[in-house]
């Protein structure tokens, strides 16, 4: 008699049932077992049709350890795997599986880019995160070749993980990088649905980073979340998203450069490119220092032309060399935004509508260009509402407003020194200041 083996009806259990009859076959052993089982995957063949997953038990956790044991295949800490293993096991999980990364085994040391080409689904983002022996949270240290401490022409350092086109809907929680180069966390191809969580990182050039690699003619992502990151030590920049990204929400997040010099444009967030409808919330950045040209630059936040829609909620920009928002995007927003210390606190490129605003202290640290507190750019529009400008030193402008400039300023605190100046307007530029002065 002929018997549907269970692994038939597995394996074909997705084609169409005529096909199932080309897999049946006589099994040689205990025909009633083999009897029940087939009629059980017949059974669900009936139930879900076309949709029938295979028989056997998923994926669902593997372990990753600094020095990998047993037989490294990752399903459990006496058979962990090493980390350059991660895009295998992260290939074998089901949708909603993790790879668990041991952090009370030392640091993990890298030299080199972990590329990465599968993820999960909508439905069942993959995890990785790193914990303890016993499962619970803990930070995993990844230790990078960048030298430490960082001075220009000495080694960058390697980015880390590079995520290409197929890298969808990952996630990656308590993790730790130190001494790390451009990109912890490099995005090489198109991909969506990335979640960066509860990460630290301490002297890289770059901690996130959207940069096509290889065979890769653009780099994007969609659907990306950051929240509770900090970056400390960068001489590059903390951010910089680019390309057609967009659906991005980045929060409770700190960057501070801690005066890393000699890489040129060094920026806290940089978005360029197409980039839109982002929002920053509660995000500050600190201390981006370049003193390598004539003019220094050296901003908190940036965004270059072609990008929109950006909203900027309660973020802080302090101790830049050149504009704390330094923004050249259309449709921005900002709502209850601090600036102090920068050079010039705000930088309008493009169209801004900034509310309830703080402005206190521009600080000039070298190069040329004035000390301002509002600095506004040949053509750009900005309206200015509800604010605090405050600073006693007589060097600053506090509303610089260049040829074809508008700038509105309604309903704000002006405190300055009186030997300082007011404004200067160029000619051609403008210049409203109305109420609660």
């Amino acid at each position: 008699m002929p018997i549907l083996s269970l692994r038939s009806a597995v394996t074909y259990g997705t084609k169409p049932l005529s096909r199932l009859h080309a897999c049946m076959h006589l099994r040689g052993t205990d025909l009633g077992a083999v009897l029940m089982r087939s009629l059980a995957a017949l059974a669900l063949v009936a139930a879900c049709g076309t949709q029938c997953l295979a028989f056997g038990e998923e994926v669902r956790t593997l372990h990753i350890a600094p020095i990998p044991s047993g037989s490294g295949n990752g399903s459990d800490w006496s058979n962990a795997g090493a980390l350059n293993r991660l895009p295998e096991f992260i290939a074998k999980l089901a949708p909603g599986g993790s790879v668990l990364l041991k952090a009370d085994d030392g640091p993990y040391r890298v030299d080199r880019q972990i590329s990465i080409r599968n993820g999960g689904s909508a439905g069942g983002r993959i995890t990785i995160r790193g914990v303890d022996a016993s499962g619970r949270i803990a930070d995993a240290e990844i230790l990078g070749s960048r030298a430490a401490p960082w001075e220009p022409n000495a080694h960058p350092g390697s980015e880390v993980f590079r995520l290409r086109t197929g890298a969808d809907y990952l996630v990656f929680r308590n993790i730790s990088f130190r001494n790390t180069g451009d990109g912890s966390f490099r995005v090489a191809g198109r991909i969506r649905g990335l979640h960066i969580e509860d990460v630290s990182a301490q002297n890289v050039r770059r901690f996130f980073e959207v940069n096509p690699g290889g065979a890769e003619q653009s780099a994007s992502v969609d659907d990306l979340t950051i929240r509770r990151v900090s970056v400390r030590g960068y001489s590059k920049g903390a951010f910089r998203i680019r390309g057609d990204s967009s659906n991005i929400v980045i929060e409770d997040v700190l960057g501070d450069s801690e005066r890393q010099d000699g890489d040129n444009f060094a920026i806290g967030v940089a978005l360029e490119g197409t980039a839109h409808n982002i929002v920053l919330r509660r995000v500050t950045m600190m201390n981006s220092h370049d003193s390598r040209n004539e003019y220094w630059n050296g901003d908190g936040f940036t965004t270059e032309r072609g990008v929109r829609n950006v909203r900027f909620e309660e973020t802080i920009a302090s101790g830049s060399t050149d504009g704390g928002y330094d923004l050249k995007s259309s449709a921005t927003v900002l709502q209850r935004p601090v600036a102090y210390d920068n050079k010039r606190n705000y930088r309008i490129w493009g169209d801004a509508m900034i509310v309830d605003c703080v402005s206190h202290d521009p600080h000039k640290r070298g190069g040329s260009g004035l000390q301002d507190h509002f600095w506004i750019a040949k053509g750009a529009r900005a309206e200015v509402s509800g604010c605090e400008i405050e600073d006693f030193d007589e060097q600053t402008t506090v509303f610089e407003v260049e040829s074809g400039g508008s700038l509105i300023v309604q309903n704000s605190s002006i405190k300055t020194n009186p030997s300082g100046r007011l404004s200067l307007v160029r000619e051609g530029g403008h210049l409203q200041i109305t109420s609660g002065q």
